[in-house]
């Protein structure tokens, strides 16, 4: 695979090549660099195994040299042909060809088993292709906008004369309501996102449909705030700085331009370029790609196979990806469990705590508020996390205020509790969603009882809801 903007790799006499950085592999270069070849070694490792082409040329280069261990020309011959599967020309065919003549017939077969698993054709097994955004199964049809109100400009950007951009991950249910919103990006910072959640919140979709039946569905939306006549979107102010450092090969920047350009054709970059931007950022380390490629398959799960996510929600966890943290201890806690998996899915939502995370402090206290497990609940980590939580900027979602609630009931904070989930009742109603099960945790609080099970559970609404075009101003998940 090519990469987009400069990476580096070890050249055979240990001197180095120009080729790109992603999030662990400068970390990696630091290692190499500092002659602490192990703990190189095992960076280059994590990312070769997701099909980082220099990361896989480079544990070549280090098992010829006998760096991070022995002298070992089987892996070396394995690695170096993976990296030329994998779009690699730093060696000749014929180069390879002469390393591989001078192997034994066992050393093939060692060098073989690597091309095997992280060559071209064992990446399409374990971790690739990623679903674009645009794939959907092929008997369902995505949600789609009915109606959605204008965003109300922040104040404070306003004042600043600064754009903003903001994509948002919602859950369309079948009677169209959105609800759940995760901000995948807001730039040039977090006070864009208030304003986009809200917007995305008062919007009617109509539900996605799967063999003629309204399914439950994520759909992926933008808001772009331009101020008038303040010139094309990416070329002013923080969005045109971002657009420029992601040229230099800056992780962070390429993942939030490539994720952007998939949704605003403003920004020039085809779709495939931004797909394959975000799939080698991804590969390269960067957790918040890693955790975008996970959702990716998980957005695809009811027709294709989904074992391919958890390699990538893996990499993201041990990146300290909150987002991915969450999703795997919901993984664990679904269907049947051991004790063995409770215990690591509430080691995952300890560590997803302290995520900066308008959704992932929402799901952590939820779950340790008011989960069905005893051992998954606790109450002082659920207040600590909705504290935080509470000083949010975003303050539209009753689901937030569900969370706020059910922590201050599980610390017998009854009259706290009330007054917050009286709030996600009224702000839910302002949305038109069915607040029956809402109102039965009210009353729960209101007798001095906490509530147990499923906080975000809200009863089914038959049918959606109707009303003008989306504005033009606003983007989906094609």
């Amino acid at each position: 695979m090519h990469r987009q903007g400069p990476r580096y790799a070890l050249a055979l006499l240990g001197t180095l090549l120009g080729s790109g950085a992603h999030a662990d592999f400068p970390a990696a270069m630091k290692e190499f660099n500092a002659g602490h070849y192990e703990a190189a070694r095992s960076e280059f490792l994590v990312l070769a195994e997701l099909g980082d082409v220099a990361s896989q040329f480079n544990l070549g280069t280090m098992a010829m040299q006998g760096q991070g261990g022995p002298k070992d020309l089987p892996t070396a011959v394995g690695w170096l042909t993976a990296a030329a599967e994998n779009g690699s020309q730093r060696l000749t065919p014929e180069k390879l060809a002469d390393m591989r003549s001078k192997l034994t017939d066992e050393q093939r077969r060692i060098a073989d088993d690597i091309v095997s698993r992280y060559g071209r054709d064992g990446l399409l097994k374990s971790v690739l292709p990623v679903p674009e955004f645009r794939e959907h199964c092929k008997d369902l049809t995505p949600p789609r906008v009915l109606q959605a109100p204008p965003g109300h400009y922040p104040s404070d950007a306003r004042y600043a004369h600064q754009n903003g951009f903001v994509i948002v991950q919602l859950t369309i249910g079948i009677d169209g309501v959105a609800r759940d919103p995760e901000v995948l990006m807001s730039v040039p910072g977090a006070e864009f996102s208030a304003a986009a959640v809200e917007q995305w919140l008062h919007a009617r979709f109509e539900p996605a449909e799967q063999g003629g039946l309204p399914v439950e569905a994520k759909e992926t939306v933008k808001t772009a705030f331009n101020m008038e006549g303040g010139g094309v979107l990416w070329d002013v102010g923080a969005l045109k700085r971002i657009r420029e450092t992601a040229l230099t090969g800056d992780p962070g920047a390429q993942y939030q331009i490539g994720l952007a350009a998939t949704l605003d054709p403003s920004l020039g970059i085809p779709r495939t370029q931004a797909h394959a931007l975000l799939v080698s950022a991804a590969q390269g380390g960067q957790r918040q790609a890693q955790y975008w490629a996970a959702n990716r398959f998980m957005s695809a799960g009811r027709c294709s196979a989904v074992s391919k996510k958890l390699t990538w929600l893996r990499a993201a966890a041990a990146a300290g990806e909150g987002a991915a943290q969450l999703a795997l201890a919901t993984d664990l806690l679904s269907g049947q469990h051991s004790a063995e998996q409770v215990a690591e899915a509430r080691s995952l939502l300890e560590q997803a705590a302290q995520a900066d995370s308008f959704y992932v402090r929402k799901h952590v206290t939820a779950l340790m508020a008011a989960s069905p497990l005893e051992q998954i609940r606790d109450p002082a980590t659920a207040l600590a996390v909705a504290n935080k939580l509470s000083k949010d900027p975003i303050q539209s979602d009753p689901q937030m205020f569900e969370a706020l609630a059910a922590a201050d009931a599980v610390n017998g904070k009854f009259s706290s509790a009330g007054t917050k989930q009286w709030t996600a009742v009224k702000r839910a109603k302002e949305l038109h969603w069915n607040t029956s099960l809402m109102e039965e945790r009210l009353e729960s609080y209101r007798n001095s009882k906490p509530w147990v099970g499923d906080l975000f559970s809200l009863p089914p609404v038959q049918g959606g809801s109707s009303g003008p075009a989306a504005k033009a101003r606003l983007g989906r998940d094609f």
